[in-house]
Parts: structure tokens; C-alpha cells; sequence
């Protein structure tokens, strides 16, 4: 098992994840841009809703990582990952005039500025392992 140690621990990932490369990260970016174009923005668009709910983007799922919060190792929800990819990486992304997505070439977890802002790391992850899991319905009970 993988450990990321963490300000205030050490988060363990399941058997067989374990924190995507610099070099994993760069193609991620640059597949990203690709997908924007060939598919006019709008069928990347409307791809993000179905893939934000398990802490990917478009990218991300064809490549088989995913980003995770490092508070419990799991995947992000939906909302998180609509904050992550259109709020914080677009304000301190635009704040830092691009230091931010620079900064995963000199950091040990290959975190960039806004994945530290929100405690998070993407992980190579192509089986779902990070991905909450769901409690099974019950069936209520008759008197």
C-alpha cells in the first residue's frame, strides 16, 4: 500500500494506486486540450458532468487517473471537482500568471498551487479504488 504523507497524517491508498507522474500530469494537460478542440468545447463540456462525479475530467478518464482528497483518499464528489477545475485552478491559476500549474514540476507530490489549496493529488487510479463506496439499501423492516 501507498502512503501520502499530509500536514496532518499520512493518507494510505489502496493496493495498485498510487500519485500519477509529472509526465502523466503534462500529456493529462495537453490530452485535455486536444479533447477542448476536437470536440468544439461542447461535447467536452457536457463529457465533464458525466466524469466530475468520480474526480476526473475528460482526460483523466481515458487516461485512468483521478484527483482525491487527501482529508479521507477518496475521490472527489461532482461539486468538488466543478470547484477544483473552475474556481480555485482558474482564480490562483490566473492569480500566479500560471506559477501554479508550473509548480507540479518541483513539488514531491506533484501537486500544483491549487491542489494544495483544496489538500488534494492526482492518483493513478483505473479501477475505481478511491471511489466512495455506497452503503447497500436496507429494506424496512414490517411490525
Amino acid at each position: 500500500m501507498a502512503t501520502v504523507q499530509t500536514s496532518t497524517g499520512v493518507v494510505t491508498l489502496p493496493d495498485g494506486v498510487g500519485l500519477t507522474s509529472k509526465s502523466s500530469r503534462l500529456l493529462c494537460a495537453l490530452l485535455e486540450g486536444v479533447l477542448a478542440i476536437v470536440t468544439l468545447g461542447i461535447g467536452y463540456f457536457i463529457w465533464s458532468f458525466f466524469t466530475y462525479r468520480h474526480g476526473q475530467t475528460p482526460g483523466k478518464k481515458l487516461m485512468g487517473i483521478r484527483v482525491i482528497s487527501l482529508n479521507d483518499g477518496k475521490a472527489l464528489t461532482f461539486w468538488m471537482t466543478l470547484l477544483r477545475e473552475w474556481v480555485v485552478k482558474g482564480f490562483i491559476g490566473g492569480v500566479t500568471f500560471g506559477i501554479a500549474y508550473v509548480w507540479i514540476m518541483f513539488d514531491s507530490k506533484n501537486q500544483a498551487l491549487y491542489d494544495k489549496v483544496l489538500n488534494t493529488v492526482v492518483v493513478n487510479d483505473p479501477q475505481g479504488l478511491t471511489l466512495p463506496t455506497i452503503a447497500p439499501a436496507t429494506t424496512p423492516t414490517t411490525f
